[in-house]
C-alpha cells in the first residue's frame, strides 16, 4: 500500500486473510504488525474482510474507519464441489473405511491455531459412547507428531488416521458423517462452507468469523473454544442421531450458497464499481 501511495494509484483495496490477531505471531510481533496496519489503513480506500466479525476485530484494534470496511466471503465453488463428489459408499470404499463407521473429519493444516489437539482429546469420550467412531485428520504440519503422541497416550491411536496433505479433499468430505472445526480462531473457515455445500453438519468453535457461517442448531453446532467436553458432547449427539445429521446437513447445504463463488464475485464487483463511482474514475 505504501508503494501504491508513492505511485499515486487512485484507488487502493486491501484484503487481509489469516490475520495478525489470530495467534500466529508473538505478542510483540503482533503489536508491531497492528501498528503498521493502523498506518496502512490511512492509505486504503476499502478494506475487505471475510465476515462482519472480521471488520469488527480490525476496528477494535483501531485499524481504519467503519466506512472503509466491506465483508466479502471467500467464495467456494459449491456447484462444482457437489459435481465432483463421489457417492458416500464409493468414497468410503476408495479410502478403505467401514460403511458402518462414524467418520469425523478434520481438514486443514496441523498447526496449533486449528485446534486439532482438542479433537483428539475429545475422541476417548466419543468412542466410549460410539465405539465405531473414527477421526480422520486430512492435512499436514508441525503438530502431526504431537497429535500422534496425544492419541497414543489416550489409547485411541487405532481410531485416528492422519492422511497427510492431499489434493483430493472432496473424497474425504464425501466419506464423512460430521466435520469438526475446533479452531482457536478463524477468519471464516472455508472448509466449513465446503462441508456444508456437500450437506454435512459441522461442529465448530464459536470464534472469529465462524458464527457468521454456522448457525447453532440450524445448520451445525457451535461450542466454546478450548472446551473438549462440549466438543465431545456435540459429536456424540450427532453421532447417535442420523436424523439430526440429515436435518442439519440439508439446512447446511442451503446456507452454503451465501458463501458461494457466485455470491462472492457479485459482492466484490460491487465494491469495485462503487469505488470507481465514488472517486469519479469511470
Amino acid at each position: 500500500r505504501l508503494a501504491a501511495v508513492i505511485a499515486r494509484v487512485p484507488a487502493v483495496i486491501h484484503q487481509p486473510h489469516g490475520h495478525i490477531f489470530y495467534g500466529y505471531y508473538s505478542p510483540r510481533r503482533t503489536a508491531v504488525f497492528t501498528a503498521l496496519e493502523r498506518q496502512a489503513a490511512r492509505w486504503t480506500d476499502r478494506i475487505i474482510t471475510l465476515t462482519d466479525r472480521g471488520s469488527a476485530e480490525h476496528l477494535e484494534h483501531g485499524i481504519g474507519r467503519a466506512a472503509q470496511y466491506v465483508a466479502v466471503p471467500s467464495g467456494v465453488p459449491t456447484a462444482e464441489l457437489r459435481a465432483a463428489a463421489p457417492p458416500r459408499a464409493e468414497a468410503r470404499a476408495r479410502l478403505g473405511l467401514d460403511p458402518g463407521e462414524l467418520v469425523v473429519l478434520g481438514l486443514g493444516r496441523l498447526v496449533p491455531i486449528k485446534g486439532f489437539d482438542l479433537l483428539v482429546r475429545a475422541l476417548p469420550s466419543v468412542i466410549a459412547q460410539i465405539p465405531s467412531a473414527r477421526v480422520l485428520l486430512v492435512g499436514d504440519g508441525a503438530e502431526r507428531a504431537r497429535l500422534d503422541a496425544i492419541a497414543r497416550s489416550l489409547g485411541v491411536i487405532e481410531r485416528l488416521r492422519m492422511t497427510g496433505a492431499t489434493a483430493d479433499v472432496t473424497t474425504y468430505l464425501a466419506a464423512a458423517d460430521v466435520v469438526a472445526v475446533p479452531s482457536r480462531n478463524e477468519g471464516m473457515g472455508r472448509v466449513i462452507v465446503e462441508a456444508m455445500a456437500l450437506g454435512l453438519p459441522v461442529v465448530a468453535t464459536a470464534v472469529g468469523g465462524i458464527p457468521a457461517v454456522v448457525t447453532d442448531g440450524e445448520c451445525g453446532r457451535l461450542v466454546g473454544p478450548e472446551d473438549v467436553d462440549a466438543l465431545a458432547e456435540a459429536l456424540i449427539e450427532l453421532g447417535r442421531d442420523p436424523g439430526l445429521r440429515r436435518k442439519l446437513g440439508e439446512a447446511a447445504e442451503q446456507r452454503a450458497e451465501a458463501f458461494s463463488t457466485a455470491v462472492a464475485s457479485e459482492k466484490l464487483l460491487a465494491v469495485y464499481a462503487a469505488l470507481v463511482r465514488d472517486k469519479g474514475l469511470g
